[in-house]
């Protein structure tokens, strides 16, 4: 065997720390892909779950382990469609390829030269490739095709990525380096204009962009009197900018986190627009910063003048969080001010209303965020929060908070993923869940049928342990039987419907029935009997209708509908009324 140099001895003990802290029960096969993608992916923004949506890794997955679609930086996820009304000037594919081996392979772009110049042509044959392809990279390509169709008359920028990432001490053999590019010419063809990169990451490079991560009386001083209205109390001031980095940081300079609980999201990490604020505050030209910078919001409960000060009690920065990270990032690594100064608004809502709310709904509408961040600071998402931490669950009502942090992955729950899964087994539309977009969070008609103060907080905890009791069975079913469509993406949303009726034993479970379930009573023996009602009413769905491939039928409300009769007409089941 030969001997690790030190970036490999280094990265192996990142792996593992990353491993122990987020993912202890996968191997370090299972880990490399999510870390990876987390790693080379990092400048997108993108969530736990939309790292999650895009890795396919597992039988048939045709040498590819991880596959993302974006239209202008945006995730595209289940719902295509909300992607193809708009101009879009720049559509992008990112494919990975993760492999834990201390080398670069030819085999590897042999395998993607093979099959993605297949999967990626518009006239493919469906029904064909899902005897030799999973399910789910057939639907991610799918989503790929059907974005670059619908959005041609807007002759965007076409970049495919394909990224490959290994344990290599060493650059890639000008061998691997000819295959590479063979690859990527032929994927050029993909669409006129397309563009194509490889880019190869190894364990200096892995070790190089792991590093680059995101790492109540208060006073303000400002530099001139500040601007007021008589409508309310406010004021627009400006503050030097190392005066706002004392601010934002403890005597030991360290951030405060406590002024950042009313904001929508947490730190996004290097992104490109944070990558320019950077830039901003590195510059050595005289132009001052708040000419190229919106500058931040802060809401507190009672403000006051004090010399040349402004007093705060409970200060929240609403809007702005991204920019004071940047700040605090270049002050801790010896920036200087030279004079320069950010604009600062400072409000004081009612204490009685939703006038908190509007304001930060307002200051942050003007820049694209996450689909359900604006509802991160209602009162029903503050709840689940602390509700669910004392079951072990860390729910993410503001994006990458828990992640940033370095909660277990299992164990951190985003918005998106709790509405899936609430949705699937106590609305017992486990077709919706699979369509459900993160946008649909924002129509008031679904998003008050799922998070309401109304329901059981438990009721919430329950949806948690029953999906993850699932996903617990399909991993250890799938290592001795092959699922349909090679992947439990269209399994796991229909197990926990047919499960509300399966252990209430009732047709039409309540809330509070559902709450009386003893999650025990889920044994493997009685989902073993679900996943045969279920791959029976698959394989007979797929037979009657050889123009639907699995994907199609499992996001059919009528499929939902066959499912549920079977199951009840399984004796053994003894489901009632």
């Amino acid at each position: 065997m030969a001997q690790k140099n030190n970036d490999q001895r280094l990265l192996d003990r990142i792996l593992e720390d990353k491993r122990s802290r987020l993912a202890p029960s996968q191997s370090l096969e299972e880990f490399f892909n999510y870390f990876a993608a987390s790693i080379a992916l990092q400048d997108l923004d993108l969530d736990i779950d939309e790292l999650r949506d895009g890795i396919v890794d597992g039988s048939h997955d045709c040498g590819i382990d991880g596959i993302w679609v974006l239209v202008d930086d945006r995730y595209v996820s289940a719902d295509v469609e909300r992607h193809t009304t708009l101009r879009a000037k720049k559509i992008e594919l990112v494919i990975l390829q993760a492999k834990t081996s201390t080398g670069y392979q030819e085999t590897a772009f042999e395998k993607l030269h093979y099959h993605l110049p297949i999967l990626l042509n518009m006239g493919r044959d469906v029904n064909e490739l899902a005897a030799s392809t999973n399910a789910k990279l057939l639907e991610r390509t799918g989503r790929f095709l059907h974005i670059l169709e619908a959005l041609a008359s807007s002759f965007p920028e076409v970049l495919i990525r394909v990224i490959y990432a290994t344990r290599a001490a060493d650059s890639p053999h000008p061998n691997v380096r000819a295959k590479g590019n063979r690859l990527a010419r032929e994927l050029a063809k993909v669409s006129s204009g397309t563009k194509c990169v490889i880019e190869y990451l190894g364990a200096a490079e892995l070790r190089e962009l792991s590093a680059r991560g995101a790492t109540i009386v208060a006073e303000l001083v400002f530099m001139d009197t500040p601007m007021s209205t008589s409508l309310g109390e406010g004021y627009v001031c400006l503050s030097r900018l190392d005066e706002y980095y004392k601010f934002i940081t403890t005597p030991n300079e360290a951030l405060r986190l406590e002024l950042f609980e009313s904001n929508v999201r947490d730190y996004a990490g290097r992104t490109s627009v944070n990558s320019a604020i950077a830039e901003t505050l590195q510059s050595s030209k005289r132009d001052d910063f708040w000419w190229f910078n919106n500058g931040v919001t802060i809401v507190a409960e009672e403000v006051r003048i004090a010399g040349k000060k402004i007093v705060m009690k409970d200060p929240q920065i609403v809007n702005g969080l991204q920019t004071s990270h940047e700040i605090y990032s270049y002050f801790r690594d010896s920036g200087q001010h030279h004079d320069r100064s950010l604009l600062v608004r400072i409000m004081v809502p009612p204490a009685s209303g939703r006038s908190r709310d509007g304001i930060i709904r307002a200051t942050n509408s003007q820049t694209q965020l996450p689909p359900g961040a604006l509802r991160a600071t209602e009162q029903i998402q503050k709840d689940l929060e602390e509700s669910l931490q004392r079951d072990g669950y860390y729910y993410e009502r503001r994006a990458n908070y828990y992640s940033n942090l370095g909660f277990p992955l299992d164990q951190v729950v985003s918005m998106s993923r709790l509405a899936r899964e609430f949705t699937a087994f106590v609305l017992g539309e486990p077709h919706s869940a699979l369509m459900c977009s993160d946008s649909r969070l924002l129509d008031d008609n679904h998003y008050y049928k799922i998070f309401s103060r109304d329901h059981d907080l438990d009721l919430y905890r329950l949806v948690l342990d029953i999906h993850i009791r699932i996903s617990e069975f399909l991993g250890s079913y799938m290592e001795d039987t092959p699922l349909l469509g090679d992947t439990t993406e269209n399994w796991r949303y229909h197990l926990a419907y047919i499960s509300s009726f399966t252990l209430t034993r009732l047709r039409k479970p309540t809330h509070k029935d559902l709450l009386n379930i003893n999650i025990g009573h889920l044994s493997d023996n009685l989902l073993d009997g679900m996943v045969k009602v279920l791959d029976k009413e698959y394989r007979a769905s797929i037979r009657g209708s050889r123009a639907e491939g699995i994907d199609r039928i499992a996001r059919s409300s009528s499929f939902t509908s066959k499912i549920r009769q079977a199951v009840i007409a399984v004796r053994r089941f003894n489901i009632v009324r």
